[in-house]
């Protein structure tokens, strides 16, 4: 996401936007949380990261490597698409002793738009709105239900809403969105539809503002799909959790790299308290 960076210039003081890169799901944010604001008309970015997870009860690691592609479609819109690739590696006991398992999958091709219907008017910290709508479809056969992600299709739809402040010195950057997501919605053994919330605060930390720290927090609620493995949960995004994330970004005006960790607490029995470690590389061209 591109951010806002203060310079100076003699004793005054302008407000400078770096740049403001793109999240996880390809949309101008934080590393999770979706900002209103958009990439410039015309403006391409690139991204690309790495997210890790591990627990002890159930024993099981996940590697997901997600890429993004990101365009400025207006001056107040952008258009994303996402997919990655996902690695599970899962440890079980059975009468014969310990069997491991290692799936590698493709994750579901996702394509987000976001409209800042609401900008934020200079010199105002009256916060900007924008609508986000996103579509989803499988890259291959889910029949299986071997990770919580679509049969068929399924969507997104939400509000984004945030503001950056300028004081003296210090710029401060405020941001929430609340979605709604279904999962093949018109299957009734499939359907799952459920409420994901997230909100972040961010601050440069560096004389020129690209050196920044931010925290966010994350809800998932009204998830209902679980999916069993021998008659157990299966640990891989399933079931209600929060999450909160702390991190830092550095970044000019075309490059990002973000790192994070995200602590993961899971509503569901049987499930482990959890870690993620984030990291997320973008380009704009």
């Amino acid at each position: 996401m591109f951010l806002p960076i203060c310079s100076t210039h003699g004793s005054a003081e302008e407000l400078d936007i770096v740049n403001r890169p793109v999240n996880i799901s390809g949309l101008t944010g934080l590393l999770f949380t979706t900002a209103p604001y958009t990439l410039p008309k015309g403006v391409l970015e690139t991204g690309g990261g790495i997210l890790t997870e591990s627990s002890i009860t159930p024993n099981f690691s996940m590697t997901e490597v997600p890429v993004s592609v990101s365009i400025g479609v207006t001056n107040n819109s952008e258009l994303a698409v996402r997919s990655s690739y996902l690695q599970i590696k899962e440890v079980s006991s059975s009468p014969t002793g310990t069997v491991t398992s290692i799936e590698r999958k493709t994750g579901d091709l996702e394509v987000s738009y976001k409209w800042n219907f609401l900008p934020q008017p200079e010199d105002s910290i009256r916060p900007a709105l924008a609508l986000i709508i996103a579509g989803m479809v499988p890259t291959e056969d889910n029949s299986d239900r071997t990770i919580s992600a679509v049969v068929h299709w399924g969507m997104r739809l939400g509000l984004s809403t945030g503001t950056e402040i300028s004081w003296k010195e210090h710029i401060l950057g405020v941001y929430a969105d609340a979605q709604a997501v279904a999962q093949d919605p018109l299957e009734k053994r499939l359907r799952d539809i459920y409420g994901v919330y997230n909100a972040g605060i961010l601050l440069p930390v560096s004389k020129y503002r690209n050196l920044q720290m931010f925290i966010e927090y994350t809800l998932v609620n009204g998830r209902n799909e679980i999916i069993m493995l021998n008659g157990a949960p299966r640990p891989v995004n399933g079931g209600d959790y929060y999450g909160i994330t702390y991190g830092i970004r550095l970044v000019n005006e075309r490059f990002n790299v973000t790192i994070g960790t995200q602590y993961v607490h899971k509503h569901t029995k049987d499930l482990d308290n959890t870690s993620r470690l984030i990291a997320l590389m973008s380009m704009k061209f």
